[in-house]
């Protein structure tokens, strides 16, 4: 088994939830709800082909295979990190420099401050590196974590919940919708009961900020990760939904262009939307550089 990206963070997540002894005491630590907890625990334990926990009335418990997995992945992780801290110290910093960290496809939200503010601090700093890295929303607080990233701008839904050990601004709001093609079966059904019996059969791709994009009783067949697609992107939700083969839960401005051609419908706007709130994040325990802390004071002024 080679290790992508993917692992790695799943790994992460199954060490947090370890440490802290259950999917919902490790909530406040890893800023996601707990059946987003569980839903990568699941797909942890699909991509191992073992049984990782027994959670249930007796409470959570690692299984054998789970305890072997926990001390395979600490110490791999904490090889990882020890390179990382090394590589870190190599390199040579620019003297100005600002590192971003951002969900996909933010840029064609109209309200999204970043361009703003980067050509504000252009013209206050000469010479400045700006970096832009584009994650989604776990790899974005690892990245803060790993001090590889100065402020992160992410977005949160539902019952997801900034960590504690960030500092948060809440910058705008994003509205999604549900979309499908005009062929789909899902397109042209006005009753919502027989709606929403519709899109239980259906296949949803949703992004990586939202666990379950419609409500606690109608259960999305969401993307499996551990098949070689990676269901956490807008821009996938899209492909899939334009393919006519799912239902995206897809950002209103991101799919405005393909709704305006005819190429998506969107489905009972009134009654199918889900608000992610955008915030700006920084690790609270690190002393920022002046460009950061500039960065963040122009932020705060929004």
């Amino acid at each position: 088994m080679k290790l992508s990206d993917i692992d790695l963070r799943l790994l992460r997540v199954f060490q947090a939830v370890a440490e802290a002894g259950g999917f919902a005491k490790a909530q406040g630590s890893l800023g996601i709800s707990q059946p987003a907890i569980s839903a990568q625990i699941a797909k942890l334990e699909d991509r191992l082909g073992l049984r990782l926990a027994d959670r249930g009335p007796q409470g959570f418990a690692l299984t054998n295979e789970g305890k072997a997995v926990l001390a395979e992945t600490n110490d791999l992780l904490s090889v990882v990190d020890q390179s990382a801290q090394r590589l870190h110290r190599i390199r040579k910093a620019p003297e100005k420099r600002i590192r971003f960290g951002v969900v996909d496809c933010m840029v064609t939200d109209l309200n999204n401050p970043l361009v703003g503010s980067i050509r504000n601090l252009k013209d206050r700093f000469t010479d400045l590196k700006v970096q832009i890295g584009i994650f989604d929303f776990l790899e974005c607080l690892t990245e803060l974590r790993a001090d590889q990233l100065d402020i992160a701008i992410v977005g949160i839904a539902g019952d997801e919940t900034i960590p504690t050990d960030l500092d948060a601004i809440h910058l705008y709001e994003e509205t999604s919708g549900l979309y499908c093609t005009p062929d789909h079966p899902c397109a042209q059904i006005e009753d919502l009961a027989v709606l929403k019996q519709a899109l239980a059969q259906s296949e949803i791709s949703a992004h990586s900020f939202v666990f379950n994009p419609i409500d606690q009783d109608l259960d999305p067949k969401l993307l499996d990760q551990s098949k070689g697609v990676a269901q956490d992107t807008i821009e996938l939700s899209t492909y899939l939904a334009l393919s006519g083969t799912h239902v995206g839960l897809i950002p209103d401005h991101y799919a405005k262009g393909w709704t305006e051609i005819g190429k998506l419908v969107h489905i009972a706007p009134d009654h199918y939307s889900i608000a992610s709130q955008f915030h700006a994040l920084r690790l609270r325990s690190r002393q920022p550089n002046p460009v950061a802390d500039a960065a963040w004071r122009q932020l705060q002024q929004l």
